[in-house]
């Protein structure tokens, strides 16, 4: 293997060693160019090699038409291109996902989640890509250009569902809201986000404004002051 392809091997789960003579381009990704870069076009390379470098959160899909045929992990990956038997096809794709990034969302006093209720609830929302060909279905099937501000709405309104379905038995009562909001854990919503290959790692939600214990009020009597004859 030549010098230039053990550079940056580090941990790779799926590298191989390949002929001296052929071409081999480095590839890697920025994770300032978003959380979705691409799709890379395999078609002019095809007949050359690929040397892919992923640090760790960062993920590479392989996509031939429609279908997700590989995930490369953290670590070097040789990527051979053309019709050989053990070849990548040249119509495929590379599509480049920075995990490392997360997704925010967050609901404000502008822009509250909305539980059909009167009482807004604000605050913010920490997630993670854990399941790389489930976000691949939900997110970025069927596209072929990504924006993140696209993205960022259609996970916003995911977790707002998902948000909405689990404190819907307390909505109606601000004080057990505040309550339920207080001892909320992230992994409560794992079982509603899996589906889209998503995780909370951290959640931070309150009322916008503090519920009141509703108490009777006395009415004072009238009083006539007394007149003069």
């Amino acid at each position: 293997m030549s010098t230039q392809q053990q550079q940056g091997l580090g941990n790779g789960r799926n590298w191989a060693a390949v002929p001296g003579e052929t071409e081999t381009y480095e590839w890697s990704v920025d994770p300032e160019h978003g959380l979705v870069q691409g799709p890379l076009d395999l078609e002019f390379l095809r007949g050359h090699r690929i040397h892919l470098s992923l640090a760790e959160g960062q993920i590479a899909l392989l996509i031939q038409g429609p279908d997700l045929r590989a995930v490369y992990l953290d670590g070097g990956h040789i990527l051979d291109i053309g019709r050989g038997d053990q070849q990548i096809p040249p119509e495929c794709h590379l599509i480049f996902v920075a995990t490392g990034r997360g997704l925010d969302t967050r609901w404000t006093r502008n822009a509250p989640l909305d539980l059909g209720h009167q009482t807004d609830v604000i605050g913010s929302c920490a997630l993670g890509v854990t399941a790389p060909t489930r976000f691949y279905a939900t997110f970025l099937a069927g596209n072929d250009t990504w924006d993140e501000a696209f993205i960022a709405r259609v996970v916003h309104q995911t977790v707002s569902a998902a948000m909405t379905e689990i404190l819907d038995g307390v909505a109606d009562d601000p004080v057990r809201l505040q309550t339920r909001l207080t001892g909320l854990d992230p992994s409560e919503l794992d079982d509603e986000l899996a589906p889209y290959g998503l995780s909370c790692y951290r959640i931070a939600l309150y009322t916008s404004a503090p519920p009141v214990e509703s108490d009777s009020v006395e009415t004072a009597g009238q009083f006539t002051p007394a007149g003069h004859n």
